[in-house]
């Protein structure tokens, strides 16, 4: 629904797609996707527009927002002005490569605060972070072993738990790692088996909504 309808609109701004598909994905009020685009009245000035990306991306409203989630708003922007400063291609690779193994905007700020792509890499090397290779957490590891998936999931576990899709799509630039994967299954009914199509959607490399149908 509203993630689709912003995938499509990607599709005719050069979508590119490696492979086809295309279904509806229902999201919670904190996909960060639920809200997006109802901004209403006079168009905010640049620094509005930002925050209110970041609570949308975060699933935030003004409404509902606590001193610990306005700071995580604070966060998200500040990462994203610095992900603007990025130049090079082997220094934005090495960034978005890692960037879902990072386990917050804070710790992907402190990344990019770090001079020079061999001192960043030495930093992700005391951190442990090796792009697909970097080890999942316990609790990520307990749903891999019972074939179960989560939002923040990075592609790489996805895969440990359901397997390589049958159909990927990438939207953009396929570095930055926003993707809709698509997977089936034979699975009992009331009628025998039957077919159950699964679609997950990535943003930055991680899980941010998916659906059955």
């Amino acid at each position: 629904m509203k993630y689709v309808s912003l995938f499509i609109a990607a599709t005719s701004v050069g979508l590119l797609l490696t492979q086809a598909g295309c279904a509806s994905l229902s999201r919670s009020s904190k996909s960060g996707y639920s809200s997006y685009g109802k901004v209403q009245g006079d168009r905010p000035d640049r620094r509005t527009q930002d925050r209110l990306k970041s609570q949308q991306e975060l699933g935030f409203t003004d409404d509902e927002m606590n001193s610990d989630e306005r700071a995580l708003v604070a966060d998200r922007s500040a990462l994203r002005n610095l992900e603007k400063q990025l130049e090079g291609k082997r220094e934005t690779e090495q960034y978005y490569k890692n960037k879902p193994y990072m386990r917050s905007d804070r710790e992907r700020m402190a990344f990019l605060a770090v001079d020079g792509y061999e001192n960043r890499q030495r930093w992700l090397e005391r951190k442990g972070i090796n792009g697909a290779q970097t080890a999942p957490t316990a609790p990520i590891q307990a749903l891999i072993e019972v074939n179960d998936i989560t939002i923040g999931m990075t592609k790489q576990a996805v895969r440990d738990s359901w397997g390589e899709p049958e159909l990927v799509e990438v939207a953009g630039n396929p570095v930055y790692g926003n993707e809709r994967w698509a997977y089936s299954e034979q699975v009992p009914s009331s009628d025998g088996y039957m077919t159950e199509h699964r679609l997950v959607y990535f943003e930055s490399g991680r899980v941010v909504g998916w659906e059955k149908k």
